[in-house]
């Protein structure tokens, strides 16, 4: 840690380790907190596996190894019964619990451990699914804070996640903490306050945007435009395309699909011109010019739509995304339909209701609102050098 020569106590240049699981999901959040504290003169690094170690790398971030790949989550995942049977809280709980602190946390620890003691960070920045960091921080005598990507979990489940993660801390020669450690210095939080739980009141949390903000919209284009998207990691289930695409062919609108990199168009045959079947184009790109989104509820896709004041019809998977569509949903920006709800016909009928109500597009319109209101990235290095310092 380097402090200016004036003895005002602030540091010129700190480092910051920013620690995520190996997913896209998990690591875009934080890179723009990254590239903030870059851009002030800060060093930073990033602590994960593949494929999010060497995305890091390739957005010009120094990027250590961390834990295990994707091929943990798909192990898991491909052990769990029907997730659909599964009440909508427990989803969050089962991913939080089994996978994030049961299977992935150990072999995290192991690494970051190391990690911290060969590059020797001023203070740590952890996504709220990577509990080894609190950990791993809190025997180095570091300050770090938790870095949300969507709503807050209950209280219910970080509680379940301090029950689950309590072993970790007593190996490591520390009491366990009742969060599993989550927010014990600062919260970033990035969630409108329309979505938020009342539950933040209650964590020392600070607003910080790291959805980005859109440019100036296109110009209205007739018919009107739909974007559908299933993410990175929940797009494997074709059937799921394929029912959104038999829902939307009564409505005269231009359809862009992205299926992800491992997608095939193809698979979907041959289809009318105003459908439009990709493997990938950036949502950047994409959203200014849609009237409306149907996705599966991953927090980047629902915040990125509302950002751009673009309803929801959220068809949700697994992992936070009911909670997502519920909490849209309670916010008037959206619809959300479950697996058992979901058929082409009750979609055809959302789809209506998702392009012809204007209360939804106010709704998601409000909450753009809120997500332009809120302090960008550069706002959490100030918060960051509060916390090096002590």
């Amino acid at each position: 840690m380097l402090v200016d020569g004036s003895g005002s106590g602030m540091i010129d240049r700190m480092r910051v380790l920013f620690s995520c699981r190996p997913l896209t999901g998990h690591l875009h959040p934080l890179v723009p907190l990254a590239r903030a504290a870059t851009a002030a003169g800060h060093e930073v690094a990033f602590a994960t596996a593949e494929p999010a170690l060497s995305d890091a790398r390739g957005q010009g971030f120094a990027a250590f190894s961390s834990g295990q790949g994707i091929e943990a989550r798909e192990a898991f995942v491909g052990s769990l019964p029907d997730l659909r049977a599964l009440p909508v809280e427990e989803h969050r709980a089962v991913f939080f619990t089994q996978l994030f602190v049961g299977i992935e946390l150990a072999p995290r620890l192991r690494d970051l451990t190391a990690i911290v003691e060969r590059w020797t960070p001023d203070v740590i920045v952890h996504e709220v699914a990577e509990p080894a960091a609190p950990i791993a921080a809190t025997s180095a005598g570091l300050p770090y804070v938790t870095s949300g990507f969507g709503p807050l979990l209950s209280p219910t489940i970080a509680a379940q996640v301090g029950r689950a993660a309590a072993p970790h801390w007593r190996a490591a020669g520390l009491a366990p903490h009742p969060r599993g450690g989550l927010y014990e210095h600062l919260y970033f939080d990035p969630c409108p306050p329309a979505l938020q739980m009342a539950a933040i009141r209650d964590v020392p949390a600070v607003p910080v945007r790291v959805t980005p903000l859109p440019a100036a919209r296109s110009a209205r284009v007739h018919p009107a435009t739909v974007y559908v998207t299933f993410g990175t990691l929940w797009n494997r289930d074709l059937n799921a395309f394929q029912m959104v695409l038999e829902a939307l062919a009564a409505h005269p609108v231009e359809v862009v699909v992205t299926l992800g990199v491992d997608g095939d168009p193809a698979a979907f045959g041959a289809q009318p011109d105003n459908v439009h079947v990709h493997r990938f184009v950036a949502q950047a790109e994409l959203l200014p010019r849609c009237d409306a989104v149907i996705a599966h509820g991953g927090a980047g896709t629902m915040l990125g739509a509302l950002a751009h004041g673009l309803p929801l019809l959220l068809l949700p998977q697994g992992a936070d995304q009911y909670y997502n569509a519920e909490r849209v949903a309670a916010a008037g920006a959206g619809l959300s339909l479950t697996p058992a709800q979901a058929t082409s016909s009750t979609i055809a009928r959302a789809i209506d209701t998702l392009l012809g109500d204007r209360q939804l597009r106010t709704g998601a319109q409000r909450v753009a609102a809120e997500l332009a209101a809120m302090p960008g990235p550069d706002s959490a290095v100030a918060h960051l050098q509060t916390l090096a310092r002590r």
